[in-house]
């Protein structure tokens, strides 16, 4: 059953991911209405730079703000893609505090910070999100916890980078060299 009111969603970042983010929420409105049931509203981007045009966004979302953004009580999911420690650990912690769930693609913070913020979720009765900072977003994380919860898993062996995956895999099919794959990379904002 679909409810009336819609998710209300705040961006923190709007760079090559967040952008991405940005255009599925609009161009897949309907999908993501019915996957999740209810409708999915950016309700604010916080960027950097606010004078750049991003196409598809009312710049009326946009703001240099992002702790007023995470702190709005009206906000149910915070999607984090500013990357780095801090900002992205204050600001992912004050939306817990704020009654907001967080989905971080901050591979950096999770790597350093990721149990005190899975506790700060806990202690505030939020959910953390983190899959697509795992594997280039492979669903690796929900069936590990969820499908295999009954089984003893004692390791996994791949590479779970996205950008060592590009890289690797230019090296191979294209015979590149690694500074020539991560120069690529890097152009297409994956490095």
């Amino acid at each position: 059953m679909m409810r009336t009111r819609p998710l209300k969603v705040a961006l923190l970042g709007c760079g090559v991911v967040g952008s991405e983010v940005a255009r599925i929420m609009t161009t897949h409105a309907d999908d993501l209405a019915a996957r999740i049931g209810a409708p999915v509203e950016l309700a604010g981007v916080a960027v950097r730079r606010p004078s750049r045009v991003r196409e598809g966004i009312d710049p009326a979302l946009v703001t240099t703000d992002a702790t007023a953004l995470v702190k709005r009580g009206d906000i149910d999911v915070v999607v984090e893609v500013i990357g780095g420690i801090e900002p992205a650990r204050s600001l992912i912690v004050t939306a817990f505090e704020h009654g907001a769930s967080v989905v971080s693609a901050n591979k950096a913070l999770l790597a350093q910070d990721g149990a005190a913020l899975h506790a700060a979720a806990e202690d505030n009765g939020e959910d953390l999100y983190y899959e697509a900072a795992v594997a280039g977003a492979i669903p690796l994380i929900r069936p590990l916890r969820e499908s295999l919860a009954g089984d003893k898993v004692n390791r996994v062996l791949g590479i779970v980078n996205g950008t060592t995956n590009f890289i690797l895999d230019k090296m191979d099919s294209t015979g590149a060299g690694y500074q020539e794959a991560l120069d690529e990379a890097t152009a297409l904002g994956y490095a």
